[in-house]
């Protein structure tokens, strides 16, 4: 497997600042809106936020706020037009969801589900809907130590001429990934919610579900990710289910699930990579070919990311991997054959792959944040390039 990286460290971007960190990032076509916190000193009030639009790895547009509101996640609608939906402020007694033209807000809404509400999410729904996502917090008296429990909550809401307008609220759940099948006829679909991987009917009627985790705890939600599974099939590429990946117990999960509904596990496959500790994307092929991607960890001794691909062919597993390492000097990534850390931490906070499948594929975008014992919270892009995956 060939590959090389270039980085864009953000605070080169800036004049005269003190950190820029990546607070979130939302990819729109080849468009990437990146929501920004920026510190001109060390002091936490000193910190001012922005959103800038970026085009292969080029800035093309900046958006400058107002301190009044501390924003916590942003949605790209495109040709300037974007959503923000805010942390609790007491100056408006709640959370704020904002629809931007640029730097002007064009229609806002207020939520106040109880004390501390906050939005966390934006989810492009069905249709022309969003899926709002958030917490608040819930006292509860214990005497002499009372005690603040976190409640979740979603809206559904759309986008009007006028504004904002609520949806019916009766049968909202978090679905972080919708999955058509291949077969257009049935037109059923697989998606990721709250309790598992579902497939549903075009009627949404639920043909099945498939929950990794102890029922009726939190633990049955370690699964984060599912991708189309292709093979062929008297010589047609068709789709057989899923690809999965997860955590459970720090332990990184990856298999798949049939079409049928039948679970098949492949985490005995990383074994031999010890360091893996968090799969963030999944990149399908043809016939069992998968392009792993996230991240290593050795606690104690810093981090680093992974690229690993796999194939399954006549009973045996075939891998290639490789690591991006930091170097032992500053913050920059270098490409190696074997894990290497240097007490140097990442938090990440998106991969966007050029292509979703592996065939196709050409590039990866990596956006997050790097520390390094005090120096903390430095935004940076990575371009990683594939010439040869096989």
């Amino acid at each position: 497997m060939e590959i090389s990286i270039r980085s864009l460290d953000l605070k080169e971007k800036f004049k005269d600042i003190h950190h820029v960190e990546i607070a979130e990032v939302n990819a729109f076509a080849t468009n990437y809106s990146l929501l920004l916190n920026i510190w001109k000193t060390e002091e936490y009030k000193s910190l001012n936020q922005q959103v800038i639009v970026l085009n292969k790895l080029e800035i093309i547009a900046k958006y400058k706020f107002s301190k009044n509101l501390k924003w916590n996640c942003i949605h790209n609608l495109n040709n300037g037009f974007y959503l923000l939906g805010s942390k609790f402020s007491s100056l408006y007694s709640g959370a704020v969801l904002a629809l931007f033209k640029e730097n002007t807000i064009i229609a806002s809404q207020l939520f106040a589900k109880g004390y501390a509400t906050e939005i966390h999410t934006i989810q492009k729904d069905k249709e022309d809907s969003f899926l709002i996502s958030g917490s608040w917090y819930q006292f509860l008296p214990c005497g002499s130590h009372d005690d603040y429990v976190p409640v979740q909550w979603q809206s559904q809401i759309t986008i009007e001429s006028s504004g904002f307008k609520d949806r019916d609220q009766a049968s909202l759940k978090t679905i972080k990934s919708h999955i058509p099948d291949s077969d257009t006829e049935s037109k059923n679909y697989y998606i990721l919610e709250d309790y598992g991987i579902s497939k549903y009917n075009k009627d949404d009627e639920l043909i099945w579900n498939q929950g990794l985790g102890n029922v009726g705890h939190e633990s049955l939600k370690p699964i984060h990710k599912i991708v189309p599974f292709f093979k062929t099939h008297n010589g047609k590429t068709v789709q057989d289910g899923v690809w999965f990946s997860g955590a459970d117990f720090s332990e990184p999960l990856f298999g798949r699930v049939t079409g049928g509904g039948t679970i098949l596990s492949f985490k005995n496959i990383l074994i031999d990579f010890q360091e893996i500790y968090k799969i963030y994307t999944l990149i399908p092929g043809q016939d069992n070919n998968c392009l792993l991607i996230g991240e290593t960890l050795i606690a104690g001794k810093g981090m680093g990311l992974f690229i690993l691909y796999n194939h399954f062919t006549e009973g045996i597993w075939q891998q290639n991997i490789q690591y991006i390492n930091f170097s032992e000097n500053g913050l920059k990534f270098k490409i190696q054959d074997s894990p290497e850390f240097h007490n140097r931490y990442l938090q990440i906070k998106a991969i966007c792959p050029q292509s979703e499948r592996l065939e196709d594929l050409e590039e990866i975008i990596i956006f997050g944040n790097a520390d390094h014992l005090r120096d903390r919270n430095n935004g940076f892009i990575w371009s990683v390039r594939i010439n040869n995956a096989f």
